[in-house]
């Protein structure tokens, strides 16, 4: 968008709506920077950026970073976001726990709660989240104001639109409830949702700080198998938020999905336990003593997960595909390296970057930080905006009237 004069007072607002997003997401994603860089970055004239910038630093929405020393001339000012002018709230839920974190607009965490128990009814449960975001918020002192959204992640639980089954064990009773629009309603939060898989490739994807990855599928095994799939830099959601669900696939042995043998259900059918019971403090002990039953079920994951692979590499070319889940990542490490050799494929190339297969970086929290980085990046990027447009209302961001 050029700053040429518009005639219309609308067409002028919205012009200078647009300039400081555009000012502010820069900031975000790449400041510290100059005016002079801001500048040059957007295509705005100088005197346009000396007026939104201050206008922001004004607004506490972002902080001079330093200056340029050595240089000639007059010494470059950095401005860069300010962490404290927003947060971000994250919930995972799952099977008999929930994780709540809160984080500044830079992403860090600042506060965390776990919390443990039965999560088999859909209200109590709810209430219990309700009450974790506000023990955070009171503990942390953060003020509700500050707060952009809260990113939800849960598994994939709509099952009244399928023709088929699709209830998860322990999950019948959410089926029809909307938990996003309870959390909404009674915190007055903005509220994003997310299944595991595609939140922990985010936030893999976001946690990244040197030559991150912008194409790469990651393998989550929790209680179901699915897959975060990132292309170009974009999580790949499909038309109802279902991409990647692999879980359903008929497994390689023609016996069943593969949900059936790679996901906790199938290791607690093999040890014979509840499968609440399979924390990864027990699975490592289990490993640990390399048991025969869970060692039964890594042969056949392994299996499972080359065919896998070859499938992901086939489907979306991407530079590397990963492993994370709800796995100890010592059993995480022993399935990429049982899954050796992988089958063949064009990502089987003679020179590599990176291993066709490895173990997430992010593997403790990978969900949860995912969830709390979506309310800060819908917000700060247009192309995450996009994605995520059923759950806002407008195209109206917290920084467009501070």
């Amino acid at each position: 968008m050029s700053d040429h004069d518009t005639p219309d007072g609308a067409g002028q607002a919205f012009s200078r709506i647009y300039n400081r997003r555009l000012v502010f997401e820069l900031l975000h994603q790449n400041g510290p920077l100059s005016r002079v860089d801001i500048a040059q970055r957007i295509g705005l004239k100088p005197q346009t950026i000396s007026s939104i910038t201050r206008e922001l630093l004004d607004q506490g929405l972002i902080r001079e970073a330093g200056r340029s020393t050595g240089l000639r001339g007059q010494p470059q000012i950095y401005l860069a976001p300010n962490p404290e002018a927003g947060y971000a709230l994250g919930l995972h839920s799952d099977r008999g726990q929930i994780t709540a974190v809160l984080g500044d607009l830079l992403l860090r965490s600042v506060a965390r709660l776990n919390w443990s128990g039965d999560t088999t009814d859909p209200v109590a449960t709810t209430a219990v989240m309700i009450d974790l975001v506000r023990q955070l918020l009171e503990e942390s002192g953060i003020e509700h104001s500050m707060v952009w959204g809260l990113g939800l992640v849960l598994p994939t639980l709509n099952a009244d639109m399928y023709e088929i089954e699709m209830s998860m064990p322990g999950w019948e009773l959410w089926r029809g409830f909307d938990p996003a629009h309870e959390l909404a309603t009674r915190l007055k939060i903005p509220v994003l949702t997310e299944n595991d898989a595609t939140a922990a490739a985010i936030g893999t994807l976001l946690h990244q700080s040197d030559a991150p990855l912008r194409n790469f599928v990651l393998i989550y095994i929790g209680y179901g198998t699915g897959a975060g799939i990132i292309v170009d830099g974009m999580p790949l959601k499909g038309v109802r938020g279902n991409a990647g669900e692999f879980g359903l696939l008929p497994s390689p042995d023609g016996n069943g999905v593969i949900d059936d043998h790679l996901s906790l259900h199938a290791i607690a059918r093999l040890l014979d336990r509840p499968v609440e019971e399979l924390t990864p403090d027990l699975l490592s002990e289990l490993h640990h003593h390399r048991d025969s039953r869970l060692m039964l079920w890594m042969e056949e994951a392994a299996r499972t997960l080359r065919y896998l692979v070859s499938i992901m590499e086939t489907a979306f070319d991407p530079d590397t595909v990963l492993l994370g889940g709800a796995l100890p990542q010592s059993i995480l490490s022993a399935l990429v390296e049982r899954s050796y050799p992988l089958l063949a494929s064009l990502s089987a190339l003679r020179m590599r970057d990176m291993p066709r297969f490895s173990v997430t970086p992010l593997v403790t929290d990978g969900p949860v930080i995912g969830g709390m980085y979506l309310p800060v990046f819908v917000n700060t990027r247009s192309d995450f905006r996009n994605l995520y447009i059923r759950h806002v209302a407008g195209d109206e961001r917290p920084f467009d009237h501070r």
